[in-house]
């Protein structure tokens, strides 16, 4: 027992608690005491820190939005908050203010509450309720007028509204100005080239990680080649390109390669240029182009069906002779 009591520390033994226990005769059980001891080391509950709350979209955000596109009030809400990290800093008051302004903006754009909504539910990275004033009305004008393209194209590109292709739209203007574009020739680009608009971001990444990696262009070349997004990649860009790494390697390249050779010149063209003098770039460039000239012409009839319809040759007579020289005469 004696050993128990030296082993505990001397604070506890000049305790309150434990000097506030009844006397007695007997020593203090030291069970009790590493109880005391227990009791002491534990932290206290005022020590640890409260919850902090988490704020959501103040009600006003969200009856602004759900004036803006209809939506019930839970999905304003939800949609909110995929658009408040972009700038959770800033006072809900600006958010309403903001939210306000993107209300009145898409309704001067004669857009419809379905197109809205739909185009609010399939934006999941919360882009459109990120944009800056005017950055709607600028995206919606591309969309609608600025499209060089047929017009099988424009109407894919607007088969889900005007707001859902400008959403896609600042989806690749965002992926171009990451890559080093600035936006405003992202832009360009996307309205020189809309069908980057319909191909996934996958795959334009991957287009604009070949140019720059393996290509070894800038990404400024998009500028002037915009077609360069639209081509397909597999078919026309990697055997074009197989084959002017291999004539570099054996020195077959006299004049530097540039875009138009990639994108601008036709099969026929590329191959009689750079294939047509090196027979083993035919496997590389995957077949041969044969000229129009060679061209095997496939008949719709078999050789000779023509002699079966030869029309029937009438004999003329001397009748036949006369009036058709009265006419003659007439004529003149």
């Amino acid at each position: 027992m004696a050993l128990a009591l030296r082993a505990l520390p001397r604070r506890l033994l000049r305790h309150p608690l434990l000097h506030s226990m009844p006397l007695s005769s007997s020593p203090p059980d030291p069970r009790e005491l590493l109880r005391i001891e227990r009791i002491l080391s534990t932290p206290t509950s005022s020590s640890t820190p409260p919850p902090q709350r988490q704020e959501g979209p103040r009600p006003a955000a969200t009856s602004s939005l759900h004036e803006t596109a209809g939506p019930t009030a839970a999905e304003s809400a939800s949609l909110l908050r995929r658009g408040l990290p972009t700038s959770s800093k800033l006072p809900h008051h600006h958010h309403h203010h903001r939210h306000r302004q993107l209300r009145d903006e898409l309704r001067g754009l004669r857009l419809g509450e379905r197109e809205i909504r739909a185009a609010l539910a399939s934006d999941a990275e919360g882009l459109l309720l990120s944009m800056s004033p005017g950055e709607p009305t600028r995206l919606v004008g591309l969309v609608r007028d600025e499209l060089r393209c047929r017009a099988a194209v424009r109407d894919r590109v607007l088969a889900g509204g005007a707001l859902a292709a400008a959403v896609a739209a600042r989806r690749r203007v965002e992926l171009l100005h990451a890559r080093g574009l600035t936006r405003r020739d992202a832009l360009r680009v996307l309205a020189a080239e809309p069908r980057a608009i319909l191909y996934g971001l996958e795959d334009v990444e991957r287009k604009v990680d070949f140019l720059v990696s393996r290509m070894g262009f800038e990404i400024g070349w998009l500028v002037e080649f915009p077609e360069f997004l639209g081509v397909n990649l597999e078919r026309r860009i990697v055997p074009r390109h197989n084959v002017v790494e291999h004539l570099r390697s054996i020195g077959g390249l006299g004049d530097p390669i540039e875009m138009k050779h990639y994108v601008r010149f036709s099969r026929q063209r590329f191959y009689n240029m750079f294939v047509k003098p090196y027979p083993e770039c035919e496997r590389i460039f995957g077949g041969i182009v044969r000229e129009k000239g060679k061209e095997v012409r496939r008949w719709r009839h078999p050789v000779g069906l023509w002699k079966l319809f030869k029309p029937v040759k009438y004999e003329s007579t001397e009748e036949d002779v006369n009036n058709m020289k009265m006419v003659m005469k007439s004529l003149h």
